[in-house]
């Protein structure tokens, strides 16, 4: 059954398949460089001397569920943006670590510009929210 609440549909769905994948690897890896050093002490190696390696960082990404949120914006194209900015934080709690999240970090860079990649929507001089586009 689908969720009538648009904050509680979008939320973060975990790690995405390639953060997984290096998470898996690096523990197999570690374990690996455990048990190499584990059987040099027990073969008589100077304990002294002997480290066991440190665990190489690995970067977590997370797979977020935009859609419905980038669906409900792209249907606000057309209606002023004060109104759908106003009715934007109604809907989404930002009080909370992923409604900040969702608001901040995907929505309003949709409209507002980001430093890494240019923006979907634009307001323009009326106020209205248009859809940008693109060759």
């Amino acid at each position: 059954m689908a969720t009538k609440n648009l904050a509680r549909t979008v939320i973060e769905g975990g790690r995405t398949g390639y953060s997984k994948w290096g998470r898996r690897a690096s523990n197999g890896a570690h374990r690996t460089r455990g048990r190499r050093v584990s059987g040099a002490l027990v073969g008589g190696a100077d304990a002294e001397f002997t480290l066991y390696p440190a665990r190489k960082a690995v970067w977590r990404e997370f797979n977020d569920k935009l859609c419905p949120a980038k669906r409900w914006l792209a249907t606000q194209v057309g209606r002023p943006w004060n109104k759908a900015r106003s009715e934007l934080f109604a809907r989404f709690d930002i009080r909370t670590t992923p409604g900040r999240h969702i608001v901040f970090d995907h929505l309003l860079p949709e409209v507002e510009g980001r430093r890494w990649r240019p923006r979907d929507y634009v307001v323009d001089r009326s106020g209205i929210l248009r859809k940008v586009k693109r060759r």
